[in-house]
């Protein structure tokens, strides 16, 4: 069976300084559309009680580049992106399904995405991009043959560094596999260690962020001291440059952590013939009711739960969430009979009073998590 997937290919940039200023005119103006269109939004929400739609603020865009004619230096086609992106932050808004659209700061990561597909070239170690021509680029994956290019994000990291991201669609022969209940796995989260799962295992995280901690609160403490730190004040270039020593250590370990979870991912989509989780909330698990916000924010469960589900899929496997109420650390994987009691989270380890089996919380979880996940897959099918 034929199927058309959307995959993307990100590499860093390398060029000469004009065509970093290139790049940097159509990322402040990007940003600078996206918050004039937020803001022209939020006035006529005041009076109307509605929002502009995408095709109002792209016609805008002619009138504002008469009174603003830098404008005209950027890709147009991102400028009508940024438009795009206010426009669906509010339909993702009204559907409850997003916060409410904030405003864009130039201090934080700067992206644009150009959709003109018929400048974009993927080269043997470059690209060629609208406005800006060719440019270097390290880690850029080929396309296969039949790969349609869908659209290109340029995007300038808090470090100073640039990127670009090209995504494009791709048609694969998936085989449907059979569903093997001896490889099927149900993984119930851990802070400290990403997950359990039903085979009684546990993967031994790095825990990157506090490896690191030392360095980056000894950087933070330094920073505290340029002038510049404080509201009001004109950045120095002696904190500007501190402030690029704190992202740098911020950026290795996030890139650390992305690329453990991308290796452990692509491991087990490939060992296990189907995986369940448990859908929860990952950032109210980071509140301070928990008590275990930096674990969680240091292992990013979430972001795995995301590459385990398209890499499972490109292989025609299964991804099961299994819904959040779901009681799992309740039942008896032996018995099935639920004991209330074990609501409080501290308790770890317990005995069942029906069948006197002696459970690890986590473990009893990941197994009622992947009989869960079978039942589930079993009534889909039979629907």
């Amino acid at each position: 069976m034929k199927t058309t997937i959307l995959r993307a290919t990100k590499g860093r940039i390398y060029t000469s300084k004009t065509k970093y200023q290139l790049m940097d005119k159509t990322l402040y103006a990007c940003n600078y559309v996206y918050n004039h269109m937020l803001e022209r939004n939020q006035k006529v929400y005041k009076r109307r009680g509605e929002h502009l739609s995408y095709y109002e603020m792209q016609n805008l865009l002619p009138v504002m580049k008469q009174y603003k004619p830098w404008l005209k230096e950027a890709d147009s086609q991102a400028l009508k992106y940024a438009c795009r992106q206010v426009d669906t932050a509010y339909r993702k808004f009204f559907k409850h399904e997003a916060a409410f659209p904030r405003y864009h700061s130039r201090k934080q990561r700067l992206t644009y995405t150009t959709t003109n597909t018929a400048n974009i070239k993927v080269l043997d170690g470059a690209i060629k991009l609208p406005i800006i021509g060719t440019v270097k680029v390290h880690g850029l994956k080929p396309l296969p043959e039949n790969a349609k290019l869908c659209y290109a994000t340029v995007s300038k990291e808090t470090d100073g560094k640039y990127y670009i991201s090209v995504t494009y669609k791709h048609e694969i022969e998936v085989n449907e596999p059979l569903i093997n209940a001896d490889m099927f796995i149900g993984l119930d989260y851990k802070s400290d260690g990403l997950f359990v799962n039903s085979d009684g295992s546990c993967p031994k995280m790095p825990h990157y962020l506090r490896e690191s901690q030392a360095k980056m609160i000894k950087a933070q403490k330094k920073l505290s001291k340029k002038y510049g730190n404080l509201k009001g004040q004109k950045k120095s270039s002696g904190w500007i440059k501190q402030h690029r020593k704190l992202t740098k250590i911020q950026k290795k370990i996030a890139n650390q952590r992305e690329d453990y979870l991308h290796k452990l991912s692509k491991q087990m989509a490939s060992q296990y013939s189907g995986i369940a989780v448990e859908d929860i909330n990952m950032r109210s698990l980071s509140n301070k009711g928990f008590g275990n916000g930096k674990a969680t924010l240091d292992n990013g469960f979430g972001e795995f739960r995301r590459q385990l589900e398209y890499k499972l899929s490109v292989q025609g496997k299964p991804f099961v969430k299994v819904d959040r109420f779901f009681a799992s650390s309740q039942i008896c994987s032996c018995c099935g009979y639920q004991n209330t009691e074990i609501k409080d989270l501290s308790i770890r380890k317990w005995e069942c009073p029906k069948c006197h089996t002696q459970h690890d919380r986590d473990y009893n979880a990941a197994i009622n998590i992947r009989n869960e996940g079978l039942k589930m897959l079993a009534k889909s099918k039979a629907a």
